[in-house]
């Protein structure tokens, strides 16, 4: 869960960062409006690229993630089953004992 976090907070970082250098970029460039819009297309193309990136190695991560509960969850299916079928044997033996006890006792 932690990781998830620091992974959408690693994304939007990114984006207000973006945000803030072309905001930056435009107050300060000295060049003329059709260089500083071709600045900023430049500039809005490295922060989708950037955050497309981040987008596709979130969705990786997430993947991992499910990959390792959904093994998780199944070991502990697994034992949880052998568990159970290991107090059912216990129980039966049990239950045998008692009736041989009680037999021998002649009850």
């Amino acid at each position: 869960m932690a990781k998830m976090n620091a992974s959408s907070g690693v994304l939007i970082g990114s984006l207000v960062g973006g945000a803030i250098g072309v905001v930056s970029a435009l107050l300060y460039a000295p060049k003329s409006g059709a260089q500083t819009r071709e600045a900023l297309a430049g500039k809005l193309q490295t922060v989708k690229e950037k955050s497309m990136n981040l987008v596709a190695a979130a969705g990786n991560h997430t993947k991992s993630i499910g990959r390792s509960v959904a093994e998780e969850a199944t070991d502990l299916a697994s034992h949880a089953k052998q568990s159970g079928e290991k107090i059912v044997e216990s129980i039966h033996s049990s239950k045998e004992e008692v009736k041989h006890a009680m037999n021998a006792n002649g009850r």
